[in-house]
């Protein structure tokens, strides 16, 4: 490996990392011949003895083969599926053809693949080698990404290897660049391989190969002896303004003309079938006229390798020179012959996309296979290749309304797989072809889905309305049509768009009994928002209430089970909010639903941080935000950025704040998001004393197309505060009376205590005592902490002012105290300046057991409290047995304890 000290030392020392027990994973990049496979293999040689090495290669031909690469690089690891948790096995053997368990989350077979591999690392260190990324299938690809993201305290290295590209392949962890050979790199190549040459032949190829090893050694390669003895005019290279892989490819085609005509036939057979097992290229070159003799004029040309019952070209280049070099008609029959090889049900997808490539027009039976080979992907959970079936099949078949039912697959397959440009333009040319109300309906779901992806939420509304709209008359579609409603109610409501909600509510009414049960509440909470979006909240909040199940655990369904969680928030019900919104969330662990799991837990971090339970929101708003990224769920991470935000703001991290809030959706555009990092922004100016810019930004809100939301209605306490300080409370009092009404509607004793509050603020100095202590009325006292400890504090600097140094000392430490359980640091620091200025000494509450522990280590920590396994935890936290090990092995001397038995003793919060 000349010339590639830096790489293999990078290698070297990541493998010797991962063998120590902090796994690891990178991206190699460069151009095609730049030495990516020649780099891995060194790095497979120079493995230690004991390690087990595992090798995948993405092939072109497979690349629309489900899991294709994943199956090949987990052969020597499949005894070990047995032992995986039920729900992974269950999904990597449905990923693979296996199982009839229906479509798996992608993701779980993600975490099935980080479990297998990890297993396999109990027994001997792991070196995962994938080359060729740039033509792995999608679904293997995804796997693969989950797991190498989640490689913590396994003895495990991944390396990918794959060609540059605009977009690279794999995305998530470290890139390296492989660069050209130096001139003196150059030089020592071609005198160990091309020794003979002059010294002027040896700089012309030098010049030529511009440091790509490949280029270097075949262009020495076909040099004629006169050329190698220095008569160079002219060498047989394309112009210097083509790439490098163009001038390689054109260059080997040459070498490929002068071969015998069944050998050219042969090489177009093996280069088409793209697997490189020998007796199917046999198979379809003998139904051509070409027989085994005709590979030796190949070999003599270094082309290709015949061995162990496989045909391997020198270089992909090889093989793309050998197809491209045969004209269509050459091709095609090529195609068509290896079809007919691959006979049987487990070769039915490779034969699907030979017919596919065979077929240069219209073809209805070639259609209905390759529909059927996207049904297939489907329900292995690949749904990249399932898009590209069914995109194939529209392509194939004259029939228009099938032509749209097969672009309808492709674009939510499309979606499922994260392509939400595909998805679209499936979606737009099948609206085009049909005029079929389920079939629209279906488009338009998808089109929603995508508008709202990308932070649009106001056209998904309307898309998903007027679809529902003509399914309403249809007996069969009332459940569909109330089921897009109820999304298009969500949409219209972060939207701002009280039109759309009133459409939405009035179409869900007028469907009556013919919606199912289970969704009664949910019609109900739709006019709620309706109402509450048009200021009414005596008749919304009533209605809000009916989403609510009288037991948390009835809820089954996303749709009931997330407005059931939504209409607790709205209604400042934390307790049901954080229990709904944790059913849901055990729901998805249960299930592995990965990739609906991000959404659970943002409704559940939003209760947890109402409630005051600001620990373990931290903890579910990581996991909610790791997930989303890497489940690509750009729309979702807008949203958790704003509600981090929140978090960031009570926690005095006010660079962290800035930045989360400017990420997110609301934040940034005051639209298409829920107000959390607007409001967030607001609460950080406001302890920080910055009252003008506090009351202007919160006041823009408030008269925005998001006054309406949960968040925000909350916040009108802060603007309450801020208009106080700055003397001006006339300026609160129309805010304020939207939060009383609120609140007298909602029945929160929490919500009395702060309206209390805001009386006391805006209040005259005598009038305000009696307000203060009707908020810390016991009868009031609970709910919000974070409320209850500002209620104190902002009692205290009152009786500080009226030169009760007794009375204000007491609200003032319970103040200190209560934000000290929470976290919120700079309000703390404000309560401890009040003390000092009433000449009394703070007592620093002591912290929580956990306070010290990552997220992740305290959700490790809570969970092995409770007695589950290391397994047991990983398989809910999406992580491997070793990795919650390495965890709990950090919290150990965090918390004071050396064994798990000590955890249940303490207090890790609620």
């Amino acid at each position: 490996m000349i010339g590639r000290n830096a790489e293999i030392a990078l290698l070297d020392g990541m493998i010797a990392t991962s063998w120590a027990g902090q796994g690891n994973a990178v991206a190699v990049y460069g151009e095609a011949g730049i030495g990516k496979s020649a780099l891995l293999a060194e790095v497979a040689d120079r493995a230690p003895g004991d390690a087990l090495v595992l090798r995948a290669t993405g092939v072109e031909a497979e690349s629309e083969l489900p899991f294709a690469a994943l199956h090949l690089l987990l052969r020597p690891a499949r005894r070990l599926i047995d032992r995986l948790p039920v729900g992974q096995s269950t999904a990597l053997r449905s990923a693979f053809g296996e199982g009839h368990g229906g479509a798996p989350d992608r993701f779980l077979v993600g975490l099935a693949v980080l479990t297998l591999l990890a297993d396999l690392a109990e027994e001997r260190p792991l070196l995962c080698l994938v080359d060729d990324v740039h033509w792995l299938d999608r679904a293997s690809a995804d796997a693969l990404m989950f797991a190498a993201r989640r490689l913590a305290a396994e003895r495990i290295t991944m390396i990918f290897a794959g060609r540059d590209a605009a977009e690279p392949a794999v995305h998530g962890i470290p890139e390296v660049r492989m660069t050209s050979l130096t001139r003196a790199d150059c030089e020592l190549l071609l005198a160990e391989r091309a020794a003979d040459l002059t010294p002027e032949a040896r700089g012309r190829v030098i010049e030529e190969a511009e440091g790509n090893p490949l280029a270097l050694l075949h262009f020495a390669e076909i040099l004629t002896p006169e050329q190698r003895g220095g008569h160079l005019a002219p060498l047989p290279l394309q112009s210097p303004g083509s790439s490098m892989a163009g001038r390689l490819e054109q260059s080997l085609r040459v070498a490929i003309r002068k071969l015998p005509e069944r050998t050219r036939l042969l090489l177009l057979v093996a280069a088409a079938d793209g697997s490189g097992t020998l007796r199917f290229v046999m198979k379809a070159a003998q139904a051509l006229g070409a027989g085994p003799e005709d590979l030796e004029p190949a070999e003599h040309a270094a082309l290709i390798e015949v061995s162990d019952g496989r045909v391997r070209f020198r270089h992909p280049l090889v093989k793309a020179a050998a197809y491209h070099e045969a004209p269509i008609a050459r091709r095609t029959a090529a195609h068509h012959a290896l079809a007919g090889a691959l006979g049987g049900d487990e070769h039915a997808d490779r034969r699907a996309w030979h017919l596919s490539a065979a077929a240069l027009e219209p073809d209805e039976e070639t259609s209905a296979i390759l529909a059927a080979a996207g049904e297939r992907a489907s329900e292995r959970g690949s749904n990249a290749s399932a898009a590209t079936a069914y995109e194939r099949a529209a392509q194939l078949t004259i029939d228009r309304e099938r032509r749209a039912r097969w672009l309808a697959s492709a674009a939510e397959a499309a979606l499922g797989a994260g392509q939400l440009g595909r998805a679209r333009a499936a979606a737009d040319r099948g609206r085009r072809l049909t005029a079929e109300p389920l079939l629209l309906a279906r488009l338009a779901r998808v089109r929603a889905a995508v508008e709202a992806e990308q932070g649009d939420p106001a056209p998904a509304a309307h898309m998903l309305i007027s679809a529902a709209a003509a399914l309403a008359p249809t007996a069969v579609a009332a459940d569909e049509a109330a089921s897009m409603l109820a999304t298009a109610a969500g949409e219209a409501w972060f939207a701002g768009d009280r039109g759309a909600l009133g459409q939405a509510a009035d179409l869900l009414e007028s469907l009556g009994s013919r919606v199912e049960a289970r969704l009664t509440g949910v019609v109900a909470a739709v006019r709620g928002m309706e109402r509450v979006a048009a200021g009414d909240v005596a008749t919304g909040l009533p209605l809000l209430r009916a989403a609510l199940p009288a037991q948390a655990g009835g809820v089954t369904d996303q749709t009931t089970g997330t407005y059931a969680v939504f209409g607790a928030l709205m209604t400042g019900d934390d307790d049901a909010a954080c229990e709904l919104a944790a059913v849901r969330v055990a729901a998805c662990r249960r299930h592995g639903l990965i990739g609906a799991l991000p959404h659970a837990l943002q409704l559940l971090t939003q209760a947890q941080i109402l409630r005051g339970r600001h620990a373990e929101a931290a903890e579910s708003g990581a996991e909610a935000w790791q997930i989303a990224r890497d489940t690509g769920q750009e729309g979702r991470l807008r949203h958790l950025h704003g509600i981090l935000a929140r978090l960031a703001a009570i926690r005095g991290e006010d660079e962290e704040c800035r930045r989360l809030a400017l990420q997110a959706e609301g934040a940034a555009r005051e639209r298409n998001g829920s107000g959390w990092g607007g409001c967030a922004l607001t609460l950080l100016d406001l302890v920080r004393a910055r009252y003008e810019a506090a009351a202007e930004r919160l006041a823009s809100v408030l008269d925005g197309p998001l006054g309406h939301t949960v968040i925000v209605t909350f916040a009108i306490a802060d603007y309450v505060e801020a208009c106080a300080r700055l003397n001006q409370p006339t300026r609160a009092y129309a805010a304020f009376s939207r939060f009383d009404a609120w609140a007298g509607a909602s029945g929160q004793a929490w919500a009395a205590a702060v309206a209390h509050r805001c009386r006391a603020l805006l209040a005259p100095r005598d009038e305000a005592e009696a307000h203060y202590e009707a908020a810390l009325a016991p009868d009031l006292r609970g709910g919000r902490p974070f409320e209850e400890a500002r209620t104190r504090l902002l009692y205290g600097e009152w009786l500080r002012r009226a030169r009760r140094r007794a009375d204000a000392g007491a609200q003032l430490r319970a103040a200190l105290e209560g934000f000290g359980a929470l976290g919120a640091e700079p309000w703390a620091e404000r309560a401890r300046a009040e003390l000092a200025a009433a000449g009394i000494r703070a007592t620093e509450p002591k912290p929580p057991a956990g306070s010290t522990l990552t997220s992740q280590e305290l959700q490790v920590v809570r969970l092995a409290a409770t007695g589950a396994t290391n397994r047991q935890i990983g398989a809910q936290l999406f992580l491997s047995p070793r990795t919650v090990g390495f965890h709990l092995y950090k919290a150990y001397p965090k918390l004071g304890v050396s064994s798990r038995a000590e955890l249940a003793g303490l207090d890790l919060g609620p």
